[in-house]
């Protein structure tokens, strides 16, 4: 079975019929949350976009419940979360996205992790919109430490210099995929990056993002 039969299978029955937030055995709905999680949750309203940004979409307001889960996504190997959480992401019609791009990581924690959850959530996406992936627009050159230890100032200067464009970029309206927007640092550099490089637009999109 492909890669896209799977995650597009994996949203309609979520594994042992379990609830994605509180893993107890429930009536689901289609998004596969019972009634009280589903309550839990709470849409992102028109996010503003970070700088250097053209446009962001996220879907929900970050929340513990949701950290809990994006914990398990990336720190526990739980690649079955894919389809719920991509179904969060949305990209609007007036972007006309030509590219879709994950976040990248740097080689060596890509390599621990052994995936980027950035790009598990962009083939979902590619699948719905019918929107192509290129992950080799973008490069992180070097290891930076993690963003969520570090106050706003510094996190920009964690961050300088450590993405590489490739000239394909010029010219093309390119959506940055990633699982949250807190501060926005590392979209912002993205961007900042991608549109030296010659982007003409650059937008993301996300599962869910804090209030800033």
């Amino acid at each position: 079975m492909d890669r896209t039969k799977e995650l597009l299978l994996s949203l309609a029955a979520p594994p042992s019929h379990r609830c994605y937030l509180c893993e107890e055995e429930e009536v689901l709905g289609e998004d596969g949350l019972c009634d009280a999680c589903r309550r839990a949750l709470k849409l992102a309203i028109s996010p503003a976009p970070p700088e250097g940004l053209d446009g962001l979409s996220a879907g929900l307001q970050y929340c513990d419940e949701l950290g809990t889960i994006f914990y398990r996504f990336k720190k526990m190997e739980r690649r079955d979360y894919t389809p719920f959480l991509a179904q969060f992401i949305s990209i609007p019609e007036e972007w006309h996205a030509e590219l879709l791009l994950p976040v990248p990581l740097h080689w060596w924690r890509e390599y621990r992790r052994t995936y980027n959850q950035s790009f598990l959530l962009s083939e979902y996406v590619s699948s719905r919109y019918g929107i192509p992936i290129c992950r080799d627009l973008l490069v992180r050159t070097r290891p930076t430490p993690q963003q969520k230890k570090l106050p706003g100032k510094q996190r920009r200067r964690n961050l300088k210099g450590a993405f590489r464009a490739a000239p394909e970029c010029q010219g093309r309206s390119i959506v940055l995929i990633d699982d949250v927007v807190t501060t926005g640092s590392t979209l912002s550099e993205c961007a900042r990056t991608l549109k030296k490089a010659g982007a003409y637009r650059v937008y993301a999109a996300c599962v869910a993002c804090t209030e800033r």
